[in-house]
Formats: C-alpha cells, sequence, structure tokens
C-alpha cells in the first residue's frame, strides 16, 4: 500500500507557503537577519516548532516567516516546496500566501505575485505539476486591510491567482468581521475558502458558509460536533480540506484515532487530505494518506475517491480537472491490482521510506 499511495497522483489544497519552509532555509534567514533566536542547527529550528495550542503555533510561525524579507527569499521557499511536492507526486497544489505580510515589507503585489508566479513557470519548464495560488486574507489584520487586498487583487486581475482564503484565529477574529472583502470576492472570477471549525466549533463553519460565502471550508473538523451541519455539508458536497497532524499537534482533537476524518467520509463529506504547514508538523502528503488509511481502515478504493475529492475540490478549470483525472485513474488502473487492500500497521506509519 506504501509504493500504491507513492505512486498515486494527488492533489494538495490546503498548504500555507511560510509553513514549507525547510529547516535548512528557515536557519540560513533567521541567522542572515540576526533576530532574537539564532539557531545553530536544523534541529535547533525544529525544536523551535513546538507549543501546546494554536496561539502559540502563530508566536513560533511569526518569528521564523517574519525572516522572509526578499523576493529571492519567496523565490527560494517557493522552489523548494515545488521540489518537495514532486517528491510526493503531486500533479495539481493551491497554497496560499498571506501577500499583504510583503507588501507591508515595501513590495508591490504585482511583484510578490509576479515572483511566485515566475519561479512556478521555471519549475514547470521540467516538472509536471499545474499550480494555482491562493491569496490568504490574515484575521489579525484586521478587516480594512482585508478589503484593500482584495480589491488590489482584483484590478490585477492575475492568472496565477485562483482564490481568495481567510485563516488565523478565529476565536478573535470572528467571520462576520469580513463581510465585505469576500462580498467583493464572491462577485468575480476568483473563488472563496475559509478556516473554520479548527479552534471553534460548528458555528464558526455555518458562519463562513452563510455570512461569507465559503465555497470550501478549510479544517471543518468541528463540523463534527453538529450532525444536522454534516449533513448539510453532505448534501451540498462542501469539501472539508482536511489536515489530520496539524489538528493533533494543535490539539484540535486528542490524537489520531479521534480525529473526524474517518466518520466524515464514511458520512459522505467531500474530505480531502492535506499537510496544512509540513515542514512545522513534519509531515508530507504521502504521510497524511498513510496515517488516513492506517487509523481509519481505507484501502486502495477509498484512497482513490480521496485523491478524486481533491480534483473536483479545487479551483482548477474543467480542462485541468479532466486531465488531473485521466492520470489519476491511468495510474490507479496500473497500480491497483498489485497494491490491494492492505491495512497499515502502526510501525508502518514511521516506515523511514516514506517521504517527508
Amino acid at each position: 500500500m506504501i509504493k500504491f499511495i507513492k505512486k498515486l497522483p494527488k492533489v494538495e489544497l490546503h498548504l500555507h507557503l511560510e509553513g514549507a519552509i525547510r529547516p535548512k532555509t528557515a536557519m540560513a534567514m533567521m541567522r542572515r537577519n540576526r533576530r532574537s533566536f539564532m539557531p545553530e542547527s536544523e534541529q535547533d529550528v525544529k525544536t523551535y516548532y513546538r507549543f501546546n495550542n494554536l496561539s502559540e503555533f502563530v508566536l513560533a510561525m511569526r518569528s521564523v516567516t517574519d525572516n522572509i524579507t526578499t523576493l529571492e527569499d519567496l523565490r527560494q521557499i517557493t522552489n523548494e516546496l515545488l521540489a518537495n511536492l514532486t517528491e510526493q507526486n503531486v500533479r495539481y497544489v493551491e497554497f496560499d500566501c498571506a501577500l499583504q505580510k510583503y507588501i507591508n515589507l515595501g513590495f508591490s503585489l504585482k511583484d510578490v505575485v509576479d515572483t511566485i508566479y515566475d519561479t512556478v513557470l521555471a519549475y514547470q519548464g521540467e516538472h509536471d505539476i499545474k499550480v494555482g495560488l491562493v491569496a490568504n486574507l490574515l484575521r489579525a489584520h484586521g478587516p480594512g486591510l482585508a478589503i484593500e487586498l482584495v480589491e488590489k487583487i482584483l484590478a490585477m486581475d492575475h492568472p496565477f491567482v485562483v482564490g481568495v482564503g481567510l485563516s488565523g484565529d478565529e476565536t478573535k477574529y470572528p467571520q462576520k468581521l469580513f463581510v465585505k472583502p469576500f462580498k467583493l470576492v464572491n462577485s468575480s472570477r476568483l473563488h472563496s475558502t475559509v478556516h473554520a471549525g479548527e479552534a471553534k466549533g460548528a458555528d464558526s463553519v455555518w458562519s463562513a458558509l452563510f455570512d461569507l460565502g465559503a465555497e470550501r471550508i478549510d479544517h471543518g473538523t468541528r463540523s463534527i460536533e453538529d450532525p444536522r451541519l454534516v449533513d448539510y455539508l453532505v448534501k451540498h458536497r462542501i469539501p472539508l480540506t482536511q489536515c489530520i497532524t496539524s489538528n493533533v499537534r494543535l490539539r484540535v482533537v486528542d490524537g489520531r484515532q479521534a480525529h473526524p476524518f474517518g466518520e466524515f467520509y464514511k458520512r459522505g463529506v467531500k474530505v480531502t487530505l492535506n499537510t496544512d504547514d509540513p515542514q512545522v508538523f513534519e509531515t508530507s502528503l504521502n504521510n497524511e494518506y498513510i496515517i488516513a488509511a492506517q487509523k481509519f481502515s481505507l484501502d486502495a478504493s477509498d484512497l482513490y475517491t480521496i485523491a478524486r475529492n481533491g480534483i473536483d475540490a479545487s479551483f482548477a478549470d474543467d480542462e485541468t480537472k479532466s486531465l488531473l483525472t485521466t492520470t489519476l485513474d491511468s495510474q490507479v488502473k496500473t497500480s491497483l491490482e498489485e497494491s490491494g487492500s492492505v491495512i497499515f500497521s502502526d510501525a508502518q506509519i514511521n516506515d523511514p521510506t516514506v517521504q517527508r
């Protein structure tokens, strides 16, 4: 089954560029900028990523990402992220970027987006991966800056930008604060996705759907607390971009087995597997598939369905979705027979051959 997962063409939809900085790269940036924390090794960076809740996580992330100070930094971390995704056989990714952060450093929106886009184009010249950018609105920046950023994004109308997302502490910055920017998004060609049901319960997901008009929910883990909401998600085919390891590390759930991913899947919710911040949580998309298969007794056909969910839930155009589906079907057809319906043991979760 590990072989099947590695060969499975995958889609990732919930991935933060700033959470995908390799420890070696983070160490170099932090030492260059001579901030308060000066790591001596990559392990020092990994040790720094220790936290007990979402608030501590945000502080740890900020201490690292504040060291992204040049467009060359953006170019490097984008290129390294794409290389990591290629190792996971990811054929389509939508990663988000906190664009306002770089505007605050004095760069123009166009320069930031073009830097990432040009890096992607150069990488695509040698690798088979399709990419869309989601502009991430940070709740902590407030609704005023969110409106300004959305207006700039719409005016720029860059083809690389496929959607707008909202992330950050939903307990301090509820969805209703961001109705205006999402009204602009929803009246444009851009798609919308909102982090909800992570730090807050099902009411936050309802608000994301009805106050902001979100097409997709990032996490949505605590939707399980409201059976009526789960039924709504199934009926209206609202995707949840689930991140098992992230939810465990941030104590959204009490361990892998307690994660509702399996129940969502069983009930018919359109769930996808994702890494969120792979370098912070020391995981990979292959690893998330292995965890899901082992903990929720999923076989190869289930994993195919989850991979297909990723294609369907993406903001890609119909032509791209068709190509991705053809690639997925072709690979599964050739490997399903040899993979069978093997279930994983706990030992296999930590198999050293799994890409991290």
